[in-house]
């Protein structure tokens, strides 16, 4: 029987998930809602918790909102939670797939949304798009090879019976700051909602007003009102309002407010088995090159304070990202020209060798006790993981560097395939962005960051990685900092945003 053949009928797995007793009374608690919330750690089951809900509440489609890595989540666990009946299409900027455990078929997206607004289909749907696929750029790129609707035109021409929208806090932004995809998905028509994060927001508490706008614009339409209400704020030298935290005596009603919408579990109360990770700081030197660059940005941004002129802020971040990229590796200089806009000089760098950091890493490799344990290395740029490739490929260690123009597939297989079942393939590497959330990496005990984000939601999602069931060992976080660099304002910058956080989902 050839493969098309069998493309016809479901091919489900024998494994079949149990749930488990909190997840029911999850599930009992969070039916008979029209908009609801998981706020649970990652490693707690919301991926077959959110799929659970939609057949507890007997949708006949549904459309879910998921990262290009969290697809392959969704394509682990979707028969393995639901009746091989439900159907799961897979959807990109210019086409469709229906995907049938473990294997693929293309199909028409015209014929999928069709039975979706004839209901005509016998069995339960779900249409699962990326983020990016929602983005009016992608729109109008469809639209061209469509010659007539886009993807997002189609998916806001219809009324799904709900919607889910997992890594929710992406959904970020309000008017015309706002993400093209998340505005575009406040635009998709559902009688019911659901979002599922870790992690609630990015940067400050501020940000989960999107995420409540999207389950109940009425309850809570405006931004401000959110905002002053439960931030403490002040207004800074250039006149603008900053957040310093949450409002003392409305903790208590943020939690509440949390609380009603839907659970939050942690891995050590559900996970009890699972020892948390132990986090360790390595520190190094910056070599004589990268240091006079370092200095050179720094005293550019003291010189500009000292004279009473105010960058704006993007600009600033610009010049503090550009000092974490020098702490990471040796500066290279491609270009050097003057921005109007930005009315500064503004130099084109490529990171190269030499890297102490780089260093620390490959002595952390030679200092595993047994040769099979699995290492994954983050960072937020690109050029330190090639540096590293081009290392470990010299030493003939195997790895596996999942990148940005991999398909949605080859991720997938690199993560749940080849990293775990191969064992030559001993470092996993990816920048934070691409591989930090919804994928899949307990067979590895360590995680090495060559650098920090600005967010505690990239790191504390990184970590989930390994720090989730699978994990038969204990893990080890370690961070690597350049001595007297941004490194140690970036973890600064880290421990305040954190403390928000356990303001609001720490119980």
């Amino acid at each position: 029987m050839s493969t098309a053949e069998l493309l016809f009928e479901p091919l489900v797995s024998d494994e079949k998930y149990d749930r488990t007793d909190w997840q029911e009374k999850d599930l009992r608690f969070l039916a008979p809602m029209p908009y609801s919330a998981n706020w649970s750690q990652m490693g707690c089951y919301k991926t077959s918790t959110g799929l659970w809900l939609m057949e507890r509440k007997r949708v006949k489609n549904a459309l879910l909102v998921t990262s290009k890595g969290g697809k392959g989540a969704y394509f682990s666990d979707f028969y393995r939670c639901l009746p091989e009946s439900w159907e799961l299409y897979s959807v990109g900027v210019h086409d469709a797939i229906q995907y049938i455990e473990g294997y693929e078929k293309k199909v028409k997206l015209t014929d999928v949304l069709n039975k979706v607004a004839s209901k005509s289909n016998k069995y339960p749907m779900v249409v699962m798009p990326h983020y990016d696929v929602l983005s009016d750029t992608n729109n109008k790129r469809s639209r061209e090879k469509n010659k007539g609707l886009g993807t997002l035109d189609m998916l806001k021409e219809l009324t799904w019976d709900m919607g889910l929208c997992d890594e929710a806090h992406r959904m970020k932004g309000r008017g015309k700051n706002q993400a093209q995809w998340t505005k575009n998905l406040k635009k998709i028509k559902f009688l019911h909602k659901h979002l599922m994060t870790g992690t609630g927001f990015v940067n400050n508490p501020a940000e989960i007003w999107s995420l409540l706008n999207w389950l109940a614009p009425t309850v809570w339409p405006s931004y401000w009102a959110f905002r002053n209400y439960f931030c403490d704020q002040f207004m800074d030298a250039r006149g603008f309002r900053v957040i310093k935290g949450i409002l003392p005596h409305r903790r208590e009603e943020f939690v509440a407010l949390r609380r009603r919408l839907g659970p939050r579990h942690m891995m050590h109360t559900v996970q009890k088995d699972i020892p948390h990770p132990v986090e360790s700081v390595r520190h190094v030197d910056l070599n004589p090159t990268q240091r006079k660059m370092y200095d050179e940005i720094k005293t550019v941004l003291s010189t500009l304070d000292q004279q009473g002129q105010v960058l704006s802020s993007p600009n600033v971040l610009s010049q503090l990202n550009r000092l974490r990229q020098i702490s990471v590796a040796t500066p290279k200089v491609l270009s050097r020209e003057f921005d109007a806009k930005q009315n500064r000089m503004v130099t084109s760098i490529k990171l190269v060798e030499p890297s102490k950091k780089l260093d620390e890493v490959m002595d952390i490799l030679k200092e595993l006790d047994d040769p099979t344990q699995k290492v994954v290395v983050f960072s937020a740029f690109k050029d330190p993981l090639h540096l590293l490739a081009e290392r470990l490929d010299k030493s003939d260690i195997g790895y596996v560097h999942m990148e940005q123009h991999h398909s949605d597939g080859e991720r997938y297989r690199l993560w749940h395939d080849v990293f775990p079942n191969d064992p030559t393939k001993k470092v996993f590497m990816s920048t934070l962005a691409l591989g930090g959330e919804s994928i899949n990496l307990t067979c590895a005990q360590y995680m090495i960051f060559l650098d920090r984000s600005w967010s505690p939601k990239d790191m504390l999602q990184a970590v989930g990685r390994i720090y989730r069931p699978g994990q038969k060992h204990g893990c080890q976080i370690i961070y690597i900092d350049a001595r007297k660099t941004v490194d140690s304002y970036v973890k600064g910058k880290l421990t305040t945003k954190e403390k928000w956080f356990n303001e609001i989902f720490t119980d």
